[in-house]
């Protein structure tokens, strides 16, 4: 969203000299009432994630960005333009928007988890098929909510910073809803296809983390012309809606193998792929597959062009989702009833750590300050990786604790840091989160702790 919000004014202080005999009050706007014997101090602001460099970057930000797919322009940009001109009240906030949308997937995830709670394949009497229709219906509404959101922003004149993080941030948490509802709806089963499920999963975070990572360096959003926003949502959709129709079952047939893959596109691959490519693919298969190569294409590439443009130090920032893909690969590789065992847990102990790192990187991206690459909360991972590849640790009661404290502990904390980060950007800003009509009137500020004096 392009940023118009005006920033609010620094507030200072101002101090008198010795020779001064009437005490003076200082102002917001920092102009001083005793004339030539004060001296402006800079102003001091108690914030714990932000700097004063990086509060007042805030205010300087602007949004740039540009969506290529032919879908967003043709079909989904003018719905979500006509929503919003004809059915959207202009007291509504952009965020509470996203935060709606948000919600619909997180009932939909509920929904799966409690008729799905260990990921086993589903059959057509042990799971009701609605709700593959409902999550069908969910992607779609989180897709609408999340392209009006922007529009609404523009049309109220309420861009900010704000909306850019607390939109990335919901996106990034849906993520995990996603892609445990993708895996549900195809039928993979932990115990036969690990793989492939942590290809589900890391796959589409693969591609949100590169995109952030690229817009951290270039300071633009560039969708190509088929991107998971658009193209990936809809084919979700379609995805779960094949799945209320046609069953679970019905990706596990070979039919795509028989119809499309055999008789038209293996004759057309060269003899070595042809021998890498196993026979009598699932349908199932083929679209893990697809998915895979998409994944691979779009993060190699853009890596190599970032590279290229901004020096090799530029990767540096890769670090932390190298280690949780790397972590989770050997974890799953030396000790797969780990994950198996407990799916649900360490599944949200992953989106946990790919929120965090997400969100302090777009919040680096719009305060233009430094990312540091290394997170603490990565290190339970890695020390608990390392024993577990010396075979130190072995899966056992202890285990599953463990992993359930660092899920919550981390959750938690996410939790917290996020709601203080929501605080210092609206106080900055002087706005509101999730209201537009009620004006914010400027937080007294101290000039130091002992201080008795207040702005007001």
């Amino acid at each position: 969203r392009p940023s118009t919000m005006t920033p609010r004014q620094a507030n200072t202080t101002t101090t008198t000299t010795a020779a001064t005999t009437t005490s003076s009050s200082s102002k917001l706007n920092g102009t001083p009432t005793c004339g030539k014997k004060e001296a402006l101090e800079p102003p001091m602001r108690d914030f714990f994630f932000l700097s004063d460099e990086a509060a007042d970057s805030l205010a300087k930000y602007q949004y740039q960005g540009e969506d290529k797919s032919l879908l967003y322009h043709y079909i989904l940009s003018p719905l979500a333009a006509f929503l919003v001109n004809r059915c959207t009240p202009h007291t509504i906030a952009p965020n509470t928007i996203t935060l709606v949308g948000l919600t619909f997937m997180f009932s939909s995830y509920l929904l799966e988890w409690y008729y799905y709670p260990h990921f086993q394949p589903s059959t057509s009497t042990s799971i009701p098929c609605f709700i593959f229709l409902y999550n069908c219906a969910t992607m779609l509404i989180y897709q609408t909510l999340d392209n009006m959101d922007g529009k609404q922003a523009r049309r109220t004149k309420s861009s900010s910073p704000l909306g850019l993080l607390f939109d990335h941030g919901c996106d990034a948490a849906n993520s995990m809803f996603g892609s445990a509802n993708w895996i549900i709806a195809i039928g993979l089963s932990l115990e036969k296809d690990l793989f492939q499920c942590w290809i589900l999963v890391l796959g589409p975070m693969a591609l949100f983390y590169i995109a952030t990572w690229e817009e951290y360096y270039t300071g633009k959003l560039i969708l190509p012309i088929m991107n998971g926003p658009n193209e990936g949502l809809v084919l979700g959709a379609l995805t779960s809606l094949t799945t209320y129709l046609y069953g679970v079952s019905y990706w596990q047939t070979t039919s795509w193998n028989d119809s499309i893959l055999e008789p038209y596109i293996l004759p057309l691959l060269p003899t070595v792929v042809k021998d890498v490519i196993p026979t009598k693919m699932t349908n199932a298969e083929i679209q893990v597959c697809m998915a895979t190569l998409g994944f691979v294409q779009e993060t190699c590439s853009k890596s190599m062009w970032v590279a290229y443009k901004y020096g090799i130090k530029s990767v540096w920032e890769l670090l932390p989702f190298l280690t949780l893909i790397i972590s989770t690969l050997w974890i799953g590789m030396v000790q797969p009833e780990i994950f198996v065992n407990m799916p649900r847990t360490t599944l949200h102990l992953i989106s946990g750590l790919f929120v965090e790192m997400c969100a302090q990187l777009m919040l680096n991206h719009i305060s233009h300050s430094p990312f540091q690459p290394f997170r603490w909360v990565l290190l339970p991972l890695l020390i608990f990786t390392v024993l577990v590849a010396l075979k130190v640790v072995q899966h056992c009661e202890y285990t599953n604790e463990f992993l359930m404290i660092y899920a919550s502990a981390l959750w938690a904390f996410l939790i917290f840091k996020m709601t203080l980060v929501i605080h210092e950007i609206c106080a900055v800003l002087n706005i509101w989160c999730f209201d537009i009509c009620t004006p914010r009137h400027a937080r007294p500020l101290y000039r130091n702790h002992d201080s008795s004096e207040k702005l007001h």
